[in-house]
């Protein structure tokens, strides 16, 4: 994730408010409504948690997103459905929001593990183990990408960041570096899944959840809106962060700020000054409209800043601290590149952008005109 600072300010809109002063522990889960827990696990990166929700059936527990494949993880898990109120029931369902690892990278795992389904239940249940839902996209990207395992950087990722201005060493470095670890983190994709797709109504338990699709994040992102107030945001709607919208080598001309926007307005409409988002990351909150609408003003707000920027010729690395304002750690600079594409891509479309090929084999961005001219 990469936070862009709400430009909206706060007494003009609606109170964002957050549901509880702390998470649970890892391995401890917390009864948010009846029917309806949080777990939050811990993940091995940078961004140190995610939050996964339960929801509970007569016949068991339905588990919305996983965390990665990490010993971390696991451990939390098997803690949280060997212990306390999620012991009394076996584990069912998987549902995955979408590709990324840290919300399905256990769903494999979790359809094979027989330490999550020892709980008493029917012999229809045992014979037929855990059934992982999510949508097409999510099923098939995931499936592609654990398939895609190579050591060193393909010729298209070399000529993306090559084209975005990366040289020298930070480029040499590049070439011997290992593309991916999606591999690593996901355990193997169930062969066989549940489509869920926009519109989609589960029923589960005392509520029914109908399935709104998302984008700009993750392709066919899926979430999960209850008919009590209640929705499982995943990435697309994240409190005091950004969700990160990066451009892959395999689609380079991509226009993901464009989905996100459309995304942010259509859920600001769908929710009500009461609505609880259930988010991947950080404390649940009330404001869901408010939420989006800073979104979509964070969005702006960059794409104002790059088109100030961009009065002059300039590479999409040469943009990175005009949009991020700030300095950006080694380990950050990859994912930034493939975000600031997006942001580049979404200007050139709209026409205000330009762009030419230098002899490097970079591209130069440019505004088309003055902005005093507008």
């Amino acid at each position: 994730m990469n936070a862009i600072e709400s430009t909206i300010q706060p007494d003009k809109l609606e109170l964002i408010r957050p549901l509880y002063d702390s998470a649970p522990n890892p391995g401890e889960s917390l009864e948010i409504a009846p029917g309806l827990w949080w777990l939050r696990l811990p993940l091995s990166s940078t961004l140190d948690h995610i939050n996964v929700y339960v929801l509970e059936s007569k016949d068991g527990w339905t588990l919305v997103d996983t965390g990665s494949n990490t010993p971390i993880c696991r451990a939390a898990l098997e803690t949280a459905f060997s212990q306390g109120a999620l012991a009394r029931l076996p584990l069912t369902h998987i549902i995955g929001t979408h590709y990324h690892p840290d919300h399905i990278g256990l769903a494999g795992w979790l359809v094979d593990s027989p330490s999550l389904r020892n709980a008493p239940r029917t012999e229809r249940l045992r014979q037929r183990g855990a059934i992982f839902q999510t949508t097409r996209t999510c099923w098939l990207q995931a499936r592609l990408l654990q398939m895609d395992d190579h050591d060193l950087p393909r010729d298209e990722e070399l000529k993306f960041v090559q084209a975005a201005g990366m040289k020298g060493m930070e480029l040499a470095a590049f070439h011997r570096r290992a593309p991916s670890d999606f591999s690593s983190l996901v355990t193997p994709i169930p062969a066989t899944y549940q489509r869920i797709q926009q519109g989609d109504v589960l029923s589960i338990g005392q509520r029914n959840w109908t399935i709104h699709i998302g984008n700009g994040h993750a392709a066919e992102h899926a979430t999960l809106w209850s008919d009590d107030g209640f929705v499982i945001t995943g990435d697309q709607i994240l409190p005091g962060m950004s969700s990160n919208l990066s451009v892959h080598p395999s689609e380079p001309e991509a226009d993901l700020v464009s989905e996100w926007l459309e995304s942010c307005d259509r859920f600001a409409k769908l929710a009500t000054s009461e609505t609880v988002c259930l988010p991947g990351h950080n404390i649940p909150f009330r404001g869901v409209a408010t939420r989006c609408q800073q979104l979509i003003a964070n969005q702006e707000a960059a794409l104002n800043r790059l088109l100030e920027h961009l009065a002059r010729p300039h590479t999409a690395i040469d943009c990175l601290a005009a949009v991020y304002r700030r300095q950006l750690q080694s380990y950050e600079r990859n994912t930034t590149i493939a975000e600031i594409y997006g942001f580049l891509n979404h200007l050139y479309l709209r026409g205000e952008i330009r762009r030419e090929l230098a002899g490097d084999m970079s591209y130069l961005w440019y505004r088309t005109k003055s902005r005093n001219c507008e």
